[in-house]
């Protein structure tokens, strides 16, 4: 990766050479100030806006993902069977869960663990106090 070393770069490479061509050619300055100008000034207000936004997005916290939905709290939308599946609403989103102990469906339930196919093993909020 080169981290915009070769965009920028290629920006001032493209000015210079703007510059030197039209510095030889003097039949045509004008063409420089009214198209070449406002092209490029364009273009780096937009590679600007895209780096600035990048960096605010690598910047921010998870906001999705393992780490944030363990601990989490949700509701049982669909019975757990001890040993079996059913279904929790978590944040408005309906997961597949499992538990060790049988679970009715209006339960509260705190979100333990997070298995390789994406599936929540949850237990009973009154057994984690």
């Amino acid at each position: 990766m080169s981290y915009g070393v070769f965009t920028a770069a290629g920006a001032i490479f493209f000015v210079v050479g703007t510059v030197i061509l039209f510095s030889i050619m003097h039949s045509v300055p004008a063409f420089f100030i009214r198209i070449v100008l406002p092209t490029y000034i364009t273009l780096t207000v937009f590679v600007s806006i895209f780096v600035y936004l990048g960096y605010k997005a690598y910047r921010s916290k998870v906001k999705i993902g393992e780490s944030t939905l363990i601990n989490e709290r949700g509701e049982v939308a669909k019975d757990i069977r001890e040993g079996g599946e059913g279904k929790i609403l978590v944040n408005g989103e309906l997961w597949t869960a499992f538990s060790d102990n049988e679970i009715v469906k209006g339960s509260k339930v705190v979100i333990i663990e997070i298995d390789n196919k994406l599936r929540l093993k949850v237990k009973p909020i009154e057994n984690t106090k």
